[in-house]
């Protein structure tokens, strides 16, 4: 993991005089709280415009490698004067706050009137660092069919086997977006490759849940499918582990609990996700448990009669072991065995899980085996209780017949007791629903471009080798991380 810093906030207070300012910087996966309260906050202003708990600006590293650039993130914390970016308000009050990505030479300021600026300078190259991530010159004249609705952007943050994921603009609410972009070019438009892309979407369109990620369009032309879905500004749970190694209980208990929301939902429309893995499970709002878990990536994902699934997708060590036996059909309760393990991974935290790529389970025996090992290190040190064996063991049975289903999960002992936790969890996923709303999809969800003209002559100028090989060989910038500070405006420096 790089420590270089990703950006740098500098800061100017106009109220004293004369004018004083400062600095500080951003690093990767790191949180910054600003505020009035010098006891709960890295960076304190003895200011009365500033609320006690003002703003939070934070970072979320996408890729280890550094592939995808990191992104950074400003939210409003409750404040009671708000928050705003270039004179945008980006929160205020009680409610929660949706995050807002920073962009290079943003500005954010403190209520109506604001004396106290900060400005946001991005430090880490912000551009496509391989040239097999940018957009194609054929993509470029396809995404000016869309450019009123959605302006897909040059920055990615993603790439998997069938698929490039860059950051997009909401033309409407200016707001950022994800844009999948499937290269669809290399098979015929009735392959079972294509189809499986536009199921995807299809799927999505009919999916309206607060543990489920929201499409909000999607394109096919000739060449390629775009698909168009909110932005999760807290990363996934891989890079929350990143973050924070280690998850305490309760944490894990939450985000368990809400996942299950969105398995019971899909389970209810006899869908099942075959693919719930740490990458797959976004964070809706912020790197923070317990707000608002999403489910994602639904491309493995099929319809679940009664022994009706055959196919072996998904991630093997989430994948079930009546999904290797050849020729056995599946249902719905895959995706239990796979919320089994995601809790035995979030409970053990960033260290991977042993035997990750050898273990193989041919009985009960092999699995409680396995279990009984790692149970016996993770239980004296406190990481996971009785009742929480207890559930683990019940999505890791065997037997698919005896793993109970999502809503018997959602109700096991270690989700529902005690009293006051229960109570809690549901105050705050009513708080997580009440920053949801229902998605406003047009059908059908794809829409066909494939007879637009494109326009040649809007097309923009794709890089050129040279100046690929130079954003490829700059150098990240590298910093002292900045210490917690309290900023009294009476003083004249604080960098």
């Amino acid at each position: 993991m790089s420590s270089s810093a990703i950006g740098k906030v500098t800061w100017e207070n106009r109220s004293s005089d004369p004018p004083n300012g400062g600095f500080f910087l951003v690093l990767p996966n790191k949180t910054i709280l600003v505020g009035r309260d010098e006891t709960r906050n890295h960076v304190a202003f003895a200011d009365l415009v500033v609320s006690r708990c003002q703003l939070e600006i934070f970072s979320v590293v996408v890729d280890e490698q550094y592939d995808h650039p990191p992104l950074v993130f400003v939210r409003d914390r409750g404040s009671s004067n708000g928050t705003s970016v270039n004179g945008q308000l980006i929160g205020r009050g009680a409610a929660l706050s949706p995050s807002r990505l920073l962009e290079d030479g943003d500005t954010i300021t403190i209520g109506g009137h604001p004396h106290l600026r900060f400005e946001y300078t991005l430090l880490m190259n912000s551009h496509n660092l391989r040239p097999s991530y940018a957009l194609s010159q054929l993509q470029r004249r396809e995404v000016e069919l869309f450019k009123d609705r959605f302006v897909v952007t040059n920055r990615t943050i993603g790439d998997g086997a069938h698929a490039i994921v860059f950051l997009a603009v909401d033309v409407e609410t200016g707001k950022h977006v994800v844009c999948k972009v499937h290269d669809t070019s290399k098979y015929s438009r009735t392959s079972k490759a294509v189809e499986r892309i536009r199921q995807e979407a299809s799927l999505l369109s009919t999916l309206d849940h607060p543990n489920i990620l929201p499409i909000k369009a999607a394109f096919e032309t000739e060449h390629t499918i775009y698909v168009i879905t909110e932005l999760a500004t807290g990363g996934d749970l891989y890079s929350l582990l990143l973050r924070y190694n280690k998850l305490n209980e309760w944490g894990t208990r939450s985000i368990i609990r809400q996942v299950l929301q969105g398995v019971t939902y899909i389970h209810s429309k006899g869908v099942a996700h075959r693919d719930i893995k740490l990458e797959n499970i976004l964070c809706g709002v912020t790197p923070q448990v317990p707000y608002r878990i999403m489910l994602s990536d639904f491309g493995d994902s099929g319809l679940a009669g009664p022994r009706r699934l055959k196919s072996k997708v998904g991630t093997r060590f989430y994948r079930p072991p009546e999904c290797d036996t050849p020729g056995q059909g599946y249902g719905l309760s895959v995706d239990i065995w796979a919320v089994g393990m995601l809790t035995l991974q979030l409970v053990l935290g960033y260290e991977e899980l042993p035997g990750l790529d050898s273990v193989v389970f041919k009985s009960q025996k092999d699995v409680d085996t396995y279990l009984g090992t790692i149970f016996a290190v993770l239980g004296p040190q406190g990481l996971i209780s009785d009742a929480g064996q207890s559930f683990i063991c019940s999505c890791l049975a065997y037997d698919s017949d005896r793993r109970p289903t999502a809503r018997q999960a959602f109700y096991h002992r270690w989700l529902q007791t005690p009293t006051s936790d229960r109570k809690m969890f549901k105050r705050l996923e009513a708080d997580n629903a009440m920053s949801w709303k229902p998605q406003r999809v047009n059908f059908p969800v794809i829409e066909d471009l494939t007879t637009r003209p494109l326009r040649v002559d809007e097309v923009g100028t794709a890089p050129s080798k040279e100046q690929m090989a130079r954003r490829n060989t700059a150098s990240p910038h590298f910093a002292v991380p900045p210490e917690p500070m309290v900023i009294n405006h009476n003083h004249k420096n604080h960098s």
